[in-house]
């Protein structure tokens, strides 16, 4: 294979990977706060006693989408290990979008230099 069809497909997938993740990241973050508003007033009328809440019931359903989430994500795995160079560095440039890009890296933010005072030059015009 051609050593720039690799590099493209690499970068590619690498930069798909990181929007997905994006994406993934933060349709994940209004998913969960509109999941907890809407739990919130079920938690707040059981503790008041006006509802009873089944928790070996929820228990046992945790548990089964946990076992499918296993299963399932062995599979992904297998997926992703067969597609080669898009697929790894899909991968990777989607861990990269989920967890914020450069945010959390070893690389410095620049200087950031602000001057309150904006100071004129005067020059005398003769």
């Amino acid at each position: 294979m051609d050593p720039s069809t690799l590099a493209l497909q690499a970068v590619g997938g690498f930069v798909a990977g990181s929007l997905i993740g994006y994406a993934v990241r933060k349709l994940a973050k209004w998913t969960l706060l509109a999941i907890g508003f809407m739990l919130l007033p079920i938690f707040g009328l059981w503790q008041i006693g006006v509802l009873d809440v089944n928790w070996e019931g929820l228990n046992a359903a945790i548990a089964r989408f946990v076992e499918w989430l296993g299963v399932n994500i062995s599979d992904m795995s297998l997926a992703i290990a067969s597609t080669g160079v898009l697929g790894a560095s899909g991968l990777f440039g989607f861990v990269f979008g989920l967890t914020g890009g450069f945010r959390h890296t070893i690389f410095p933010e620049p200087m950031r230099q602000f001057r309150f005072v904006k100071r004129k030059n005067h020059t005398k015009e003769s």
